[in-house]
């Protein structure tokens, strides 16, 4: 019986390795701390504003929310981000394993999601980024 509970995964060696595991290093905590900040702020804003307190001139989690648009482009472009470089990382370290195939094929989902959240915010987003830039000159 051949048991191998623990298989070596191939280490980053090149430079282009190295660097996509450096960049999938320093996205992976930032997409947790942007998701807790995106969840926190629909759950505490839908939550004040339903019991009264928080009543702002725009409709809270609607496209006219800029907090709301903000969160959800920054928490695409992290998803996203993660998501490819998990893709790459995973077809150039493993690319012969059936846990590797699962992989890619949820990462392919996640990055999916994440682009289509930053395609639907994009305008909203960069409409807020254009007025805050026009009042300030």
């Amino acid at each position: 019986m051949d048991y191998r509970p623990l298989r070596r995964i191939r280490q980053p060696t090149t430079p282009f390795e190295r660097g996509l595991f450096g960049l999938y290093q320093l996205v992976s905590p930032g997409t947790i701390l942007i998701t807790i900040c995106f969840i926190g702020y629909v759950v505490i804003g839908f939550s004040l504003s339903y019991v009264g307190i928080y009543e702002p001139t725009y409709s809270v989690m609607g496209f006219t929310d800029p907090f709301f648009t903000s969160l959800s482009f920054l928490t695409g472009l992290f998803i996203s981000t993660m998501s490819g470089t998990l893709v790459a990382l995973t077809l150039l370290l493993s690319p012969n394993d059936s846990k590797a195939d699962l992989v890619v094929v949820v990462s392919f989902i996640a990055l999916g999601f994440g682009a289509a959240t930053m395609r639907v915010t994009f305008g909203a987003v960069q409409a807020y980024f254009t007025e805050i830039v026009s009042n300030l000159l």
